[in-house]
């Protein structure tokens, strides 16, 4: 979407428009004050000038007052629109009339309107505009046609007619050149080369204006699907980009095909796609998605059999807006976190986009003590999100990794319950520590360090502080330990640090690893399992990391949600 270069188009179109209507005005307004004023002595024609100036004046006002009224509605109303054109082609068979009809000099009024008309709508607007005055000079001509052989007038305005229909002409014809012209090059900017969806910042865009221009989200919803590629960079890497170019052309066609008209399918980068669905619920997008999902499996690429699947798959993740005050952005930010979630640790699959909240309340709706007792809580998490973006999206995926580990290790419903509630609170002392040193990109300094490193306490003291939660102090308390005792706060060794804290621990670094952070490139999935393996036994206990590993690489629990709160 070019928004604000239309905006800024139409502005400056809308103003020459205006230019020429007032002009168009003044010179209809010329022959009638000539005709006013004929006949009277200078002394006569200034005692009238008074007068005449506040006639004028009001004939004016009135004409700007009734265009100005019309003007906003002219756009979405035909009739408005040609009721506007017949009023200014009166104006100027007024003039003409006035200044004596077919003896007049003010015919060429008429190309006014002609220009006006031509390059606000068409060729052939102008054309009919242009067609239109030609007749009406010439009938004039006809009409009023002397006992000569050779009628002098007509014969005058037929050049005037010809220029009236070539300037209709060549002004319509360049500006539908340059009209074509700015749509190929928007084209260019909106399409992307390879698959010919709409680009990465249409995508932006269209969503921005989406929400700019709908007055209740909640009414009418606007629904996400981000899907990616499963397997598709070991297929480059097997066959090369060119035969991985074409992949991205079938499913980008194959996506094109199955959509509804007005949903708006996007290459979002690399092998990621997304399509954006006005008007549908998250649970339509759902079925789209899985829809999409289920062509893109069954289509059978080119040496997919060398793949580990033996196919190509993707994953998708689905959101919509959570109502009024949401943004774009965090539309899709959630959506993308949903794709993590679908390909990241499940992969192949189609994931909805719900709250770690809503569905830990859902899950446990039962102890109603333990809900009460997190609504403060996630408040805390509400002002950590808009302190660090980071921060807070790393709790979403600790709580998910910590409920994955769980149902793969089969934990009862109680012990599950604490290491997926201590993982949700974990990094709540962070609330404490200055926001320049959240967000810092910069190394920290020592001090800086020593005042991070605080947080494990803090969450510790605030959670002591809820009856229901105080059980929770010492696993979140102890979850920067280390297995060997070098950690902190208390250099815990061992089993003398809390089982659940220990399987926290782990999930806690592999999501620091495979995601931002400062002067430390991000890992992949496999890197990260291999640091954990290499640090096993020194930071990390052994046994639970191997666990957590084959956790992570299972399909077969069901993944968590997305958001605290």
């Amino acid at each position: 979407m070019n928004k604000s270069f239309n905006k800024y188009k139409e502005e400056q179109i809308h103003s020459m428009f205006f230019i020429l209507r007032i002009l168009t005005l003044f010179f209809c307004a010329t022959p009638v004050f000539q005709s006013v004023f004929e006949g009277l002595s200078t002394d006569e024609a200034v005692s009238y000038n008074v007068f005449a100036a506040a006639v004028a004046l009001i004939i004016l006002s009135l004409v700007m007052v009734f265009w100005f009224a019309i003007d906003a509605k002219k756009k979405e109303n035909k009739v408005i629109r040609v009721l506007e054109i017949l009023i200014f082609f009166g104006l100027c068979m007024i003039s003409i009339h006035v200044s004596g009809l077919h003896e007049s000099n003010y015919k060429f009024l008429f190309i006014f309107l002609i220009v006006a008309y031509t390059i606000e709508y068409n060729i052939q607007m102008g054309l009919i505009i242009a067609g239109c005055s030609s007749a009406y000079i010439l009938l004039l001509d006809l009409m009023h046609s002397s006992t000569q052989s050779v009628n002098i007038y007509f014969e005058n305005d037929l050049a005037l007619a010809a220029m009236f229909i070539v300037v209709a002409w060549t002004l319509g014809f360049y500006v539908r050149l340059e009209r074509n012209h700015i749509d190929t090059l928007i084209n260019f900017v909106n399409r992307d080369g390879l698959t010919d969806l709409y680009t990465h910042r249409y995508f932006h865009d269209y969503l921005k204006e989406y929400f700019d221009k709908v007055a209740d989200i909640e009414k009418e919803p606007v629904s996400l699907i981000m899907m990616d590629l499963d397997g598709f960079k070991a297929y480059n890497d097997i066959f090369g980009h060119q035969q991985g170019d074409q992949v991205l052309k079938i499913v980008a066609k194959l996506i094109k095909e199955n959509i509804k008209e007005g949903q708006i399918a996007c290459r979002y980068g690399g092998e990621e796609f997304g399509v954006i669905l006005p008007g549908v619920s998250k649970e339509e997008a759902v079925a789209t998605a899985s829809k999409l999902k289920n062509i893109i499996d069954s289509y059978v690429f080119e040496g997919q059999d060398h793949l580990p699947r033996q196919n190509l798959t993707i994953s998708a993740g689905v959101s919509q807006p959570l109502g009024k005050g949401d943004t774009p952005a965090a539309l899709i930010d959630r959506t993308d976190s949903a794709l993590y979630r679908a390909k990241f640790l499940c992969s192949n699959r189609v994931e909805m986009y719900a709250s770690v909240f809503e569905e830990f309340s859902h899950k446990h709706g039962e102890d109603e003590q333990l809900i009460n007792a997190l609504q403060p809580i996630k408040t805390l998490i509400t002002v950590i999100n808009s302190r660090d973006r980071y921060t807070y999206s790393h709790v979403e995926r600790v709580v998910l990794y910590c409920e994955k580990v769980a149902n793969y290790m089969k934990m009862d419903y109680e012990t599950k319950k604490k290491l997926i509630c201590a993982a949700y609170l974990h990094d709540l002392g962070k609330i404490n520590i200055p926001k320049e040193i959240l967000i810092s990109d910069e190394k920290l300094t020592n001090e800086q360090w020593v005042e991070l490193k605080k947080h494990p306490k803090d969450s510790a003291e605030i959670i002591t502080h809820v009856p229901e939660l105080k059980d929770l102090a010492p696993i979140v308390l102890a979850h920067h330990e280390r297995y060997d005792g070098t950690g902190y706060p208390n250099g815990l060794k061992g089993d003398e640090i809390p089982y659940l804290t220990r399987l926290l621990t782990i999930a806690d670094a592999f999501d620091a690893m495979t995601h931002r952070r400062p002067y430390k490139a991000t890992k992949t999935k496999e890197q990260a399992f291999q640091e954990l393996r290499d640090f096993s036994g020194t930071q990390f206990d052994p046994d639970l990391t191997e666990i957590f590993i084959a956790a992570m690489q299972s399909n077969d629990s069901v993944c968590l949600v997305e958001e605290c709160g």
